[in-house]
């Protein structure tokens, strides 16, 4: 009986383990030198020479395994693998994702796959600098609760458009935004991100001028669904929670 369990442990273990064919077509048994993990929202870099990290990233990639749901999700990290000067394989990741089901991982192709967030632990805390997030997430939301008091709409669909936001998502991964805009819980009121939105009535499209954690100016475009647009000018100032002066532009 104990040497059955044993066979099937190793059995599972190979299992999870076994490197997929697709993938290690793409290295064509080439030496990897270095990788190079790219932040999507800002110009910060990491560059990966150690052998053995090279060895233990490489492995973690080749391992993926091919999925059909797609998040539909900006990547947020962008990997780059080098053999002497020559750029052998790039890969786009999403971060986050713990659903074993959806991509996180897409080649160049564009075919999904699926990866251990382990991987993470090779590059994340260098170049998402979660510190600096000071009361973003807050600064979201309340803007977000205060443009549907304006609106003053039940049961709608609203898309939220962050396409000019630079400075505020720089620090934060696809997913961190797609919690916070869909977690704000307003009964008849459904919040998608635009990439996401396949019908939506109103259009809310965010553009932060000058952020500085307890400080904000922004715009805010409102389009209903006539397609009529208000255009509105915010300033707001953290004392403990967001505190906003609203106008027409």
């Amino acid at each position: 009986m104990k040497k059955f369990l044993i066979i099937l442990s190793l059995f599972f273990l190979t299992s999870c383990t076994r490197v997929n064919p697709a993938l290690k077509d793409k290295f064509s048994n080439q030496d990897i030198e270095r990788i190079v993990v790219t932040n999507t929202r800002y110009a910060g870099r990491y560059t990966i020479i150690d052998k053995k990290a090279i060895t233990r990233f490489k492995n973690k990639v080749l391992r993926a395994k091919e999925v059909q749901r797609d998040s539909n999700l900006e990547p947020d990290f962008i990997f780059d693998f080098y053999s002497e000067n020559k750029r052998v394989a790039t890969f786009k990741y999403i971060a986050k994702i713990n659903d074993e089901n959806t991509a996180n991982l897409y080649d160049e192709e564009g075919k999904l796959f699926n990866i251990s967030t382990s991987i993470e632990d090779e590059f994340i805390k260098r170049l998402l600098k979660t510190n600096r997030n000071q009361n973003v997430p807050d600064y979201y939301v309340s803007v977000i609760n205060l443009i549907l008091d304006k609106i003053g709409k039940k049961d709608i669909t609203v898309a939220i458009d962050l396409k000019k936001e630079i400075m505020t998502l720089k620090y934060l991964t696809s997913m961190d935004i797609k919690n916070i805009f869909e977690g704000i819980n307003r009964n008849g009121i459904n919040i998608v991100l635009l990439q996401q939105a396949k019908e939506y009535d109103y259009l809310i499209a965010i553009n932060t001028k000058k952020y500085s954690g307890n400080r904000v100016e922004a715009e805010i475009a409102v389009t209903d669904p006539k397609g009529l647009k208000t255009v509105y000018v915010i300033e707001g100032n953290y004392n403990g929670k967001w505190e906003f002066f609203i106008a027409y532009k």
